[in-house]
């Protein structure tokens, strides 16, 4: 079973890469993965003073910027 919608959109939030890059962002929305049934999130973030989104950020990858 899926765990829990552990962020709202419009949380902020750091996400960590595989590679161990950190972004700073905004949660854009979320889903559930069809294949594995857990919860994914969306993740804007701005570079060079645009806004890109990073999409199916798994939870795990994921923590509040307090």
């Amino acid at each position: 079973m899926a765990t829990p919608n552990k962020f709202s959109k419009g949380d902020k939030v750091i996400v960590t890469r595989r590679n161990g890059a950190k972004v700073i962002g905004t949660i854009a929305g979320w889903d559930y993965n069809v294949c594995t049934f857990e919860i994914e999130y969306d993740v804007d973030y701005l570079k060079d003073g645009k806004i890109f989104t990073i999409i199916c950020v798994p939870q795990t990858a994921i923590t509040l910027n307090a």
